[in-house]
């Protein structure tokens, strides 16, 4: 479980992504881009710290996974997907791409672990956004009971 907590946590630096992103570009400018060029930037992009950076590389690699027939480059696919969709707490998403997994390879340790550790952050931050919502529908209560009682008084 370390790993995909690991996985979800690390962040690649902004000169690293600017590395990958001159040689995304002048591979794409000079009609040489190459699926691992593509694969290798989406993979940096998926662990930056920006969110717009994080859904670019999800995007490479949603038209990496859409143009293979690869079964390896397909799974590989799918799990950076899940990484980049947990990164952005869109965690049911992220199942759903490890399920995915999960269904030709049920044994797939990499893709269970992951998913075991987004059901985990889904069940700790549930807990805390419906104590959240019951914490202001408390105070939401508290507030309607005291004007009416101000109105009753009059």
């Amino acid at each position: 479980m370390e790993n995909s907590e690991r996985l979800l946590e690390e962040s690649v630096q902004p000169e690293e992504i600017q590395r990958y992103r001159i040689v995304f570009e002048k591979a794409r400018e000079a009609k040489q881009l190459t699926d691992q060029n593509k694969f290798s930037f989406a993979y940096c992009l998926v662990r930056s710290t920006a969110k717009a950076d994080v859904r670019y590389g999800l995007q490479l690699l949603k038209e990496l996974y859409d143009s293979t027939r690869n079964d390896d480059a397909k799974r590989d696919y799918l799990f950076y997907l899940a990484v980049g969709n947990a990164r952005l707490n869109e965690y049911e998403a992220a199942i759903k791409f490890l399920d995915a997994i999960l269904h030709v390879q049920p044994g797939n340790h990499q893709a269970k672990n992951l998913k075991d550790e987004i059901t985990q952050r889904m069940n700790r931050e549930g807990y805390v956004g419906m104590g959240i919502a019951v914490g202001a529908g408390a105070l939401l209560l508290g507030g309607l009971t005291a004007a009416a009682m101000v109105l009753l008084k009059k």
